[in-house]
């Protein structure tokens, strides 16, 4: 129960809703299974809603691999690379998840 006060007050501090509200549209949900195609309309519909579709994914990513640092500059970093992976045509259907992935491994993406 200790947490609630910690959590309401993150919330808050974010400019976050304490409450969950109505789906906003400039705000799609965002899925795991997000492709590059579905991502890269992100990037032009609401200034925040790819950043925020990074952030979810990468810490989702990080959390299920037992990595517990948001190393400096990493999101610049994996924004770039989500970036120019996605922008191939050819990578649409590849989620953004394994773009993730991949970055977090240092492999070529």
């Amino acid at each position: 129960m200790a947490r609630l006060p910690f959590l309401l007050a993150s919330s808050v501090a974010l400019g976050l809703p304490a409450v969950a509200a109505a789906e906003d549209p400039a705000y799609p949900p965002i899925a795991l299974t997000l492709t590059c195609g579905e991502f890269r309309p992100l990037l032009h519909a609401q200034p925040k809603a790819a950043g925020t579709a990074i952030i979810w994914l990468d810490g989702y990513y990080a959390a299920r691999n037992g990595l517990s640092e948001l190393p400096s500059g990493w999101i610049v970093t994996v924004s770039r690379g989500i970036g120019a992976v996605c922008a191939r045509p050819a990578n649409a259907g590849r989620t953004v998840l394994d773009v993730i992935a991949e970055l977090h491994r240092g492999t070529k993406a």
